[in-house]
């Protein structure tokens, strides 16, 4: 019969399971991180901007 394996360095509730989160270093987007929000923004401005003035001319 084969010896069974000491499990004395394991430490419960360390298991790297599939669901775990990853605690790693966050990635950093940047100062160009946030164009897509800026431009979400403008956009959105602009839109209300021609909206006012087909409202108002139109």
């Amino acid at each position: 019969m084969a010896a069974r394996k000491k499990k004395s360095n394991r430490r419960p509730g360390r298991g790297k399971g599939a669901n775990d989160i990853h605690r790693g270093p966050t990635r950093d987007p940047g100062p160009t991180g946030n164009v897509g929000c800026w431009f979400i923004l403008i956009a959105m401005v602009g839109i209300g901007i021609m909206i006012l003035l087909f409202e108002l001319f139109g």
